[in-house]
């Protein structure tokens, strides 16, 4: 058997080390070294007290979006409300198809009902339905608005005073609605020189505290403000109970 010269057997040995060392670094290239994963955060608790006041905006920007449908409807002529009642409806999909946390069930169960309603009057009252029947759902209506507005002053963590009246019943808080057309000012004593706090908007609720001897003016805490008093001219409201339930305030408020 014929010998290699050692030279060449040399060169042969380090011809097969530098293909072995070439394949082990393919090879550490092929299986990357594992990291470690990163730690998974937890996942904010929308209930919770620093995160509930933006998720009941979200429902409250629908419903207010809502609310300013129904004004304009309330202003179209019976023959022309479709394009009204369609946008309701749109916004109560919208509505009924937003996801909501656990605290806020009960929220957006006012706020379908209430919506409901609404559209129910409409299509009444462009089918020609009974007038009773109309007077009632506009009612029941406003019903849920007002309980919608003190949920939501609940969730909000907002105290809503309860007034002993006559007859709204003991311990029952006194609302005032304000239907339009026009937003109504808000005082801060019965004068209306006095210094202009604020605005009612349409379809929004306040809670009456007192009234000024006469009953022409109601004294109110709004539910996004229940400590600052003001006071707003009856006959521009329409109300839950008699003005004669409430107790006569203050003129200052106090």
């Amino acid at each position: 058997m014929n010998s290699m010269p050692a030279k060449q057997r040399l060169s042969l040995l380090l011809l097969l080390l530098s293909i072995l060392l070439s394949a082990c670094a393919v090879d550490d290239r092929a299986t990357p070294t594992a990291q470690p994963s990163a730690t998974a955060q937890p996942t904010p608790d929308p209930c919770a007290p620093e995160n509930i006041s933006g998720e009941v905006e979200k429902m409250h920007k629908i419903m207010r979006e809502f609310d300013d449908e129904t004004v304009l409807a309330q202003y179209t002529p019976r023959e022309q409300l479709n394009p009204n009642i369609s946008n309701l409806q749109r916004i109560r999909r919208e509505a009924e198809d937003q996801p909501v946390p656990s605290c806020l069930v009960t929220l957006k169960g006012h706020q379908l009902a209430h919506m409901n309603t609404v559209i129910k009057t409409f299509l009444g009252l462009r089918g020609g339905v009974d007038v009773d029947e109309i007077n009632q759902d506009i009612m029941l209506a406003r019903q849920q608005h007002d309980a919608y507005i003190l949920e939501r002053a609940n969730l909000l963590g907002l105290t809503v005073p309860a007034i002993p009246t006559g007859d709204a019943g003991q311990g029952t808080s006194v609302l005032v609605f304000n239907p339009g057309p026009d937003t109504v000012a808000l005082f801060s004593r019965p004068d209306e020189n006095a210094p202009n706090l604020g605005f009612l908007d349409i379809g929004e609720t306040a809670i009456a505290v007192g009234r000024d001897e006469a009953g022409t003016w109601i004294q109110v805490t709004l539910p996004d403000q229940p400590k600052l008093i003001v006071w707003l001219r009856t006959e521009a409201v329409q109300m839950s109970a008699s003005p004669d339930s409430l107790p006569v305030g203050t003129p200052d408020g106090e």
